[in-house]
């Protein structure tokens, strides 16, 4: 994984895909929940990978480092992705005002503050209800 950020506004910290390849145990979690390894795997989306997204080919269209540079957003693309039923999805419009607020680089580090275990510090992720590592339940 190169960045932690993405087009649209979502926290690629928190992905499971993304957990699982920097805890070196992808081959396990695959097994576990029924997946391959490919299906777990993510580069992440500022690369070749996610090139059919509406959100990577609108922002490298416009040479934006991602939507929050967009004077148009928020787009209805960009509602309807956020009202599609992912929690995760949902958090995009007030994700991308908050880099406007204070920089992409500030906002990653909220990010990775909110999506760590505050007992052990481990990673976190979206739908975590429970750390990984000391199994604390979490609040996310």
């Amino acid at each position: 994984m190169t960045g932690l950020d993405s087009f649209c506004g979502i926290y690629c910290g928190a992905c499971l895909c993304n957990i699982v390849q920097e805890e070196g145990n992808i081959d396990e979690v695959a097994q576990k929940l029924g997946k391959t390894v490919e299906q777990l795997s993510c580069s992440d989306c500022k690369t070749a990978l996610h090139q059919d997204c509406c959100f990577v080919t609108c922002c490298s269209d416009k040479g934006l480092n991602n939507c929050s540079d967009c004077s148009e957003m928020p787009c209805q693309k960009m509602t309807d992705f956020a009202n599609d039923g992912y929690k995760h999805h949902a958090t995009i419009i007030t994700n991308l005002l908050r880099i406007r607020e204070i920089g992409l680089s500030e906002w990653l580090s909220e990010q990775k503050q909110k999506y760590s275990c505050p007992q052990c510090g481990a990673r976190t992720g979206w739908a975590y209800t429970k750390c990984s590592k000391c199994g604390i339940e979490l609040s996310n």
